[in-house]
């Protein structure tokens, strides 16, 4: 966690610290030279990189891509007023040059560097190169860091508590009525059975009694 603070922490210093210098470099050949300077110009390309490096430092959370497109938005501004300060000397070095001052240009080229131009010359190009370095380094501090996972959504741990419940009302007595009590009156058994009449006693026939049975041998 402390590293990828201190990471973070380098990340934000070194992209705004690249954008403040490049920012000075565009000023100071109006410092050195004034505003007769022919290199004076070279505030518009560095303001452009510098407006860059600041949205790097402001946007670096956004994502890496993001914050290369911007870097390489803004190195390509700085590289061009660079190379609009160097074309200067090497103009005149190859179409030459009038004599300094106070002697007469006779052939209509260009005066040489005066001291102040040669100043913001050397000023603003070390401010370029140093602005892109620091901004190079921010971008890569920046590659480096671990990349953030996305913490999952928070989850609820407690049991969502029951809803109370609603009171009981209590019921109403019932009052109770009087019910009337019905007696069964069993019907009283006859006051006499029926007599039945008696069957006659039965009479047994008495039947012949048989001769007893002779078994005789059968004979051959």
């Amino acid at each position: 966690m402390n590293q990828a603070l201190g990471q973070e922490q380098r990340v934000i210093w070194a992209l705004w610290a690249s954008a403040a210098i490049v920012a000075v470099g565009g000023f100071l050949p109006l410092v050195f030279g004034g505003t007769s300077s022919r290199i004076a110009g070279v505030i518009i390309p560095f303001a452009v990189g510098a407006i860059g490096i600041a949205a790097c430092a402001l946007f670096h959370s956004q994502g890496r891509i993001t914050t290369s497109v911007i870097y390489f938005v803004a190195g390509l501004a700085i590289v061009y007023g660079l190379l609009s300060i160097f074309s200067l000397p090497v103009r005149l070095a190859a179409l030459g040059t009038c004599p300094v001052l106070p002697a007469p240009c006779t052939t209509g080229l260009p005066r040489p560097l005066t001291d102040g131009e040669n100043n913001g010359l050397g000023a603003a190009a070390a401010c370029g190169i140093a602005a892109l370095m620091l901004g190079f380094y921010g971008l890569v501090t920046a590659y480096r860091r671990p990349v953030q996972q996305e913490a999952a959504p928070p989850v609820r741990r407690i049991p969502p508590m029951e809803k109370a419940a609603a009171p009981q009302i209590p019921a109403e007595p019932v009052e109770a009525k009087p019910e009337a009590v019905l007696a069964k009156v069993e019907s009283a058994p006859a006051a006499a059975a029926e007599e039945e009449p008696e069957l006659p006693a039965h009479d047994e026939e008495e039947l012949p009694e048989l001769p007893p049975h002779e078994s005789g041998t059968p004979t051959t």
